[in-house]
């Protein structure tokens, strides 16, 4: 596998609540929200930014959808 220079992993990234929220719910103004989200989708802080990685919401979004689903099926 070839190796990714750092400023490619580096736009895997988002920075910023307003980023993260224009992400995860489609909407900048639900910035706040994001904090409350910051340990159930694995989002962490940079050089006093909070960031994700859009791969880790991802997972942690369909995993929750999934148990979510086995609950309602049991």
């Amino acid at each position: 596998m070839a190796q990714r220079s750092h400023e490619q992993r580096h736009l895997d990234l988002i920075f910023g609540a307003r980023a993260l929220a224009r992400y995860i719910f489609d909407d900048e103004e639900k910035w706040k929200a994001v904090y409350r989200l910051k340990r159930e989708l694995g989002l962490f802080k940079m050089h006093g930014q909070i960031c994700g990685r859009p791969a880790t919401i991802d997972q942690r979004i369909a995993a929750r959808e999934a148990a979510t689903a086995m609950e309602k099926i049991a």
